[in-house]
């Protein structure tokens, strides 16, 4: 018996509409080596973006050689810690030159809007831009059931804000074929009854009805579940076994995120009201944005392990964008007083740069430790992590925050790379390059990697 790539697991119980999709299998494939060799056969992309810039000195090793370099004192630790600093590559002294006159607007629209394309937008009140990598990825690969995720940690981002200042572009992070602005979303249950609806169903009413009936997704597919278990061999009936445990782990988390907080914006939605803030007697507290993160790690593993899309980004804030870290015991503004007080506020600022980190290593462990083919899902995976701003305080577009991680193309990791202005569109070109689009661009003649 052999199945397809591309098989789902369909309603036969409840009929919500529901639809599963399947990891690698060993009778997906016509031998062993194409099962091992699989997990690079499609690539796929995630980026994590740091709003509002960094403190660039605390963002990266103070010293060390390209091979030999030291994470413990920087904000990157996380990754170090977690024993991914041989899945990753720094890459500091890079200029986000997409603003060349100084005068196209609001720099921190000009960073993000130009983070994932390398290119100039206009005015940063222009609605319509080029491609962003993730994008680009996503439509030159076969289609997927989901073309791509853009998940935020803030459910601000989730709608334009037409306050004249903070415009639309405070989450200008993706863009689609068509150079049109692509919302970020924040809420996690709906995005996963994306990942799992039946064809042409309404998600929404999907988990409606699913909520209503205490329904998992795994009770809905109950008998074609038990028939593929049955027509399977041993290693993959145990691979299904596992995929089935973390794909109704994961319900249970999205569920008790949302019973939290109907928002599931975690704690960054609204000014601080007396429900958001922690309770020292009981624990109790709406969800933060570590466990938010958390979940939307999990789901991006598990749509990565099924082809159910090649491209997610996530996003924690907007840019100038109004968030707090109570994760870390900072309740504060981050844009206002943070970000615009490097002096008075520098180590706030930095525990919050090691928090993003620690987010992002988070995906990242979870690829890592999650099988693939012969491999890992971090195997295929171009991961890329950073902001468009370096120092924020002065809203300056050099000495940006960039790092890439994941293992695909020619791409040689555990280096520390030190450049002095070279463009970081050098760093999208050669992600694009790696992974097999054409450089429609014409620059970076010297790739980077």
């Amino acid at each position: 018996m052999k199945i397809s790539r591309r098989s789902f697991l369909r309603s036969t119980t409840c009929g919500v509409g529901t639809m599963v999709g399947l990891p690698l299998l060993e009778v997906m494939f016509k031998s062993e080596s194409a099962f091992a060799d699989a997990p690079g056969t499609f690539p796929r992309f995630f980026a994590m973006y740091v709003p509002n810039g960094i403190i660039e000195e605390k963002w990266y090793p103070e010293s060390g050689t390209k091979r030999e370099f030291d994470l413990s004192g920087s904000a990157l630790a996380a990754f170090q810690e977690r024993g991914l600093k041989n899945d990753i590559s720094l890459y500091r002294g890079l200029t986000n030159e997409c603003d060349p006159g100084g005068s196209r607007g609001n720099p921190h629209m000009i960073a993000i809007s130009s983070w994932l394309t390398g290119r100039a937008l206009p005015s940063d009140r222009d609605q319509m831009h080029v491609p962003s990598l993730d994008q680009e990825i996503a439509d030159a690969l076969p289609r997927t059931k989901v073309h791509s995720l853009q998940l935020a940690g803030n459910s601000e981002l989730d709608r334009p804000n037409n306050n004249v200042y903070f415009n639309p572009l405070k989450n200008a992070l993706n863009w689609d074929r068509s150079g049109r602005l692509l919302p970020l979303k924040s809420e996690l249950r709906s995005e996963f009854a994306r990942l799992y609806a039946g064809i042409n169903e309404d998600p929404t009413s999907n988990i409606d009805r699913r909520s209503a009936l205490k329904l998992s997704v795994l009770d809905d597919v109950k008998e074609d579940r038990q028939r593929l278990i049955n027509r399977v061999g041993a290693s993959d009936a145990q691979r299904l076994e596992e995929y089935f445990n973390s794909l109704r782990d994961l319900e249970l988390q999205i569920e008790a995120l949302a019973n939290n907080n109907p928002s599931e914006g975690g704690q960054c939605t609204r000014p601080m009201e007396e429900a958001d803030i922690p309770n020292p007697q009981n624990g109790s507290r709406n969800n933060a944005i570590r466990d938010h993160a958390k979940i939307a790690a999990q789901i991006t593993v598990q749509a990565f392990s099924c082809g159910l899309t090649h491209a997610v980004t996530y996003c924690a804030g907007g840019e100038a964008a109004g968030c707090e870290y109570r994760d870390i015991g900072i309740n504060t503004h981050f844009h206002n007083s943070i970000s615009h007080n490097r002096s008075g506020r520098y180590d706030q600022w930095v525990r919050i740069d090691a928090f993003h980190a620690e987010l992002c290593a988070e995906f990242m462990y979870q690829m890592k430790h999650t099988p693939h083919g012969g491999g890992t899902l971090l195997d295929g995976t171009a991961v890329l992590f950073g902001s468009g701003l370096g120092n924020g305080d002065r809203h300056q577009h050099t000495d940006i925050a960039m790092m890439v991680g994941g293992h695909f193309g020619r791409w040689q990791h555990g280096r520390y790379h030190r450049f002095n202005g070279r463009s970081h569109a050098d760093v999208i070109d050669t992600i694009r390059q790696e992974i097999g689009l054409p450089n429609n661009y014409g620059r970076n003649t010297v790739p980077i990697s």
